[in-house]
């Protein structure tokens, strides 16, 4: 599909760019107004029409085993009657292995109000560890991770190389940190590793961004916003109170930590070119080799600006160029909401695609990798502008759920503004979709068929996804806002098996976030990588799952470390789960 784009449509898509970025300028240099909402219906006032999707037969289906899971959470803060713009994002959640015995616990990320606090009310982050019996235990008092707080996302990564995760929250307020213990346990180092920053954070990833062998953390920063300001009202509609948007408040720049080893982090956002006033209002963050120079790349979802997209240019310096690749905007020139991101190839031409949610009556946008030629906007091509038109989105993900080879799409939706009393049209509550990934031509609605829980109206934000019961397959903890937290099991009917495998950092980090591998079948070829961030406030199983299909063996498989360096493990064993230990491969230099 890609290789039919003319250039004449790429010379209209940078000139769309460029004219929105004209129009980008104008709103931020503009004097801000108090801010008042346009209709649920449309955006100007007039009555909007209906989308009918016709959601197609697949083989993708997950069953709702929350109750079984004995996992019971509910994030507390939102909504409330005065409508605070904190309430909007709800609390993140990450899968990682806090005791190091391969399966997949669950930290969720809980909230707070300034009427009754969180800890007058005892709701903490909480986490869960995974038993024996498949079931989970809340462990969260003797882990030592029990806080109360305004909180928003987190990311898990072996900031010290012991072999432990440690993990990272994101607060509107301060942000806090807690190194494992190697035990089961966490003790918190927000203060000494200082990574305490006050600004509203949003999500967070780690990812070693200078190739010195250790995590760097990025925090995606989203708006100032206090609650002494003016509430906000629906248009028309003055006695309807509603959250406030982003457009009005002036954005927050990013942060980016290098760890310095020892526990200690520095603060090198401006030295390092991600440092952007205003601009900056993200609430979703994907690392990853997008050019294939080996050095991890950082993508920003921002709300109601331009996406950024920064360059690594190596020596921990970034150039943003998010308008040149054509990842700012929209397929129209226009600014998007920006809730959340996914990446994958998920046309398997071997290079890493991204796409974005949005806020309602705009398309999530699916920006397709050229290469040097940069991104190019296939929302329409493969179908997801209109099934993409209505909802309100905010976790994204391209994963293969079905293992058929292709990177299927799930989408958490929700609005942030009941406006139920203003029209019975005004959709709160949303179903979350599936799509179907039909060989990188077309994404195909599969929600209905995907089971119970994708029949029901739910306030979803946050998705994480992992290999939660080591079956081969990708399941899913989606977060809610005034509802319990949902674990989905993965009961597809299988294209064939998996095998899953660990990257081990021996030189790089142990962890290596973002890094780009390729895995050859016969005449097969997948091209994925280690997930940093994505989603919305999430973090990841690190694990990867290759479909298999038919195959007895893979031929080769080659990681794209830093420094140039590729390696290539060969006749790999199809069992069910492997770890690859840097340096234990064929190792040799790339021209990058």
């Amino acid at each position: 599909m890609k290789r039919k784009i003319t250039f004449l449509s790429l010379v209209l898509v940078v000139l769309a760019g460029l004219v929105a970025f004209g129009v980008l300028w104008t709103r931020q240099t503009a004097e801000p107004q108090r801010e008042t909402v346009h209709s649920p219906l449309t955006g100007n006032g007039a009555s909007a029409a209906r989308v009918t999707q016709v959601t197609e037969e697949s083989p993708i289906r997950f069953t709702d085993v929350t109750q079984q899971s004995g996992i019971v959470f509910r994030y507390y803060g939102a909504p409330t009657p005065e409508h605070n713009m904190i309430e909007q994002n709800g609390g993140g959640v990450a899968l990682l292995d806090l005791d190091g015995d391969s399966v997949l616990d669950v930290f969720l990320v809980n909230g707070s109000q300034f009427a009754a606090t969180a800890e007058t009310v005892g709701a903490s982050n909480q986490i869960f560890r995974a038993t024996a019996e498949g079931a989970y235990d809340d462990v969260t008092t003797v882990s030592g991770l029990q806080a109360f707080g305004f909180g928003m996302g987190c990311a898990v990564g072996d900031y010290n190389n012991d072999g432990f995760s440690d993990v990272y929250v994101t607060c509107y307020g301060r942000n806090r940190m807690w190194q494992n213990n190697g035990d089961g346990t966490y003790h918190e180092i927000t203060m000494q590793a200082g990574v305490d920053n006050e600004l509203w954070g949003t999500s967070a990833a780690f990812a070693d961004l200078d190739a010195d062998g250790l995590l760097d953390l990025y925090v995606v920063n989203y708006v100032t916003w206090n609650a002494a300001e003016p509430p906000c009202f629906s248009i028309g509609e003055p006695k309807v109170r509603i959250v406030c948007g982003a457009s009005n408040h002036p954005g927050q720049p990013d942060i980016l930590y290098r760890n310095l080893g020892q526990g200690e982090f520095e603060d090198v956002g401006v030295t390092a070119g991600i440092s952007i006033k205003d601009k900056g209002k993200g609430l979703a963050v994907a690392i990853a080799d997008f050019d294939h120079d080996h050095r991890p790349d950082i993508f920003v979802a921002n709300d109601t600006t331009g996406n950024f997209l920064f360059q690594n240019m190596g020596e921990m310096t970034f150039k943003e160029v998010g308008i040149q690749r054509g990842v700012a905007f929209n397929g129209m020139g226009e600014l998007g909401a920006g809730m959340g991101v996914g990446c994958a190839d998920y046309d398997r031409d071997g290079r890493l695609d991204l796409c974005v949610s949005n806020f309602r009556h705009q398309v999530n946008d699916v920006f397709a990798n050229l290469g040097e030629a940069g991104f190019v906007a296939t929302t329409s091509d493969v179908g997801v502008d209109q099934m993409s038109m209505l909802p309100l989105s905010f976790g994204i993900l391209l994963k293969d759920f079905d293992l058929d080879g292709w990177a299927d799409m799930f989408v958490a939706n929700g609005h942030i503004w009941d406006l139920s009393s203003v029209s019975q049209h005004s959709e709160y509550k949303m179903l979350p979709q599936l799509l179907l990934n039909r060989n990188g031509q077309r994404f195909v609605d599969a929600t209905q068929s995907a089971g119970e829980y994708f029949r029901t109206p739910a306030l979803g934000r946050a998705v994480a996804a992992g290999d939660l019961d080591n079956d081969g397959d990708t399941d899913l903890v989606v977060t809610h806002i005034d509802q319990n937290v949902v674990v989905l099991r993965n009961d597809s009917e299988r294209a064939g098996p998996s095998l899953r495998i660990r990257l081990i950092g021996t030189q790089s980090s142990r962890q290596p976030f973002g890094v780009r591998v390729e895995a050859r079948l016969g005449s097969t070829r997948f091209v994925t990588h280690v997930p940093a961030g994505e989603s919305f406030q999430a973090d990841h199983d690190d694990r990867l799952l290759i479909p298999l299909g038919e195959a007895t063996r893979i031929d080769e498989f080659r990681v794209f470390w830093p420094h140039g360096r590729i390696e290539t493990w060969r006749n790999l064993s199809t069992r069910s789960s492997l770890n690859l230990r840097e340096g234990t491969g064929e190792t040799v230099l790339s021209d990058k």
